[in-house]
């Protein structure tokens, strides 16, 4: 059922998202506009077209959620102003925020934030003052490299090198964006191959049978630890494109080279991988 409601959602979606339905909703618009005054004793002409109506208005609201979609993604990355309240704050309480949208599995989640202030007064140069991006994200050393400060205990800015910020947030964002793609990556082996779903629902089907479990090692999800059902136990390093590194695969009998030869081998690529580990217990 849920199933069959996601995919009526997505139907409808597309249907008012087309240049066709939109024409016809236009022509309705204007012809309700344009229809003449009716006596005060009247019914107006949307109470007497209730369907019409309906579809407008979910027309209208397809229309802005398009909107918002569009603005997500073509602009990833937004400023604002905020003022912090604290009469004491540094420069005057101003603050630049920067809000950086996020999106994994064909879906926009909360966007992480980054709040800048200029704490050096007379100088323009910038220093993180708060965020809301994950702990595995490496912000403090991107901030290092691309927003330096003058060195501690020492007020002389004109010591410390340019700062680039458009590059800062273009790489944070790179990160997180990798760290997303990478999480999601998991996620899809992990259901690739029945990991999450409870014992008993999927009997009969072998491919879940092929590995016990798919994990990240790390915090970054740049190591993928594999434990295959004949006690094999392996470990993939993932870079920021999400393209295999290196990988090591023991088992009873010492490494298993084949497999590791296998993984390593073709695009190289975190999405192919579920193909490689799951076409059986031995190679």
């Amino acid at each position: 059922m849920k199933a069959l409601k996601t995919q009526r959602s997505i139907q409808t979606s597309n249907i008012l998202s087309s240049r066709s339905s939109q024409a016809i909703l236009a022509r309705l618009r204007a012809s309700q506009l344009q229809a003449p005054a009716l006596p005060t004793s009247a019914t107006p002409l949307e109470d007497n077209n209730p369907l019409h109506q309906a579809v407008l208005d979910l027309s209208k609201k397809q229309l802005a959620h398009n909107q918002e979609c569009l603005y997500r993604t073509c602009a990833g990355i937004t400023t604002f102003k905020v003022q912090d309240p604290d009469p004491f704050a540094v420069d005057k309480g101003r603050v630049l925020g920067i809000r950086i949208e996020a999106l994994t599995n064909g879906k926009f989640i909360r966007p992480y934030y980054v709040f800048l202030n200029k704490p050096y007064k007379g100088s323009q140069i910038m220093r993180v003052h708060r965020h809301t991006v994950p702990p595995c994200i490496p912000l403090a050393a991107l901030a290092a490299k691309y927003l330096p400060t003058p060195a501690a205990g020492s007020d002389d800015v004109l010591k410390a090198r340019k700062q680039d910020l458009p590059r800062f947030v273009r790489c944070l964002r790179r990160e997180i964006a990798s760290y997303l793609n990478r999480i999601a990556a998991i996620a899809g082996m992990r259901k690739a191959f029945g990991l999450d779903v409870k014992k008993g629902r999927n009997k009969g089907k072998g491919r879940e049978l092929v590995i016990r479990d798919i994990s990240a090692a790390d915090a970054e999800a740049k190591q993928i630890r594999f434990e295959w059902v004949d006690g094999r136990i392996g470990r993939a390093v993932i870079d920021g494109k999400g393209e295999i590194q290196k990988c090591v695969i023991i088992g009873e009998d010492g490494r298993d080279r084949g497999m590791e030869r296998r993984i390593l081998s073709g695009n190289r690529t975190i999405d192919e991988m579920a193909e490689m580990i799951g076409t059986g217990i031995q190679i």
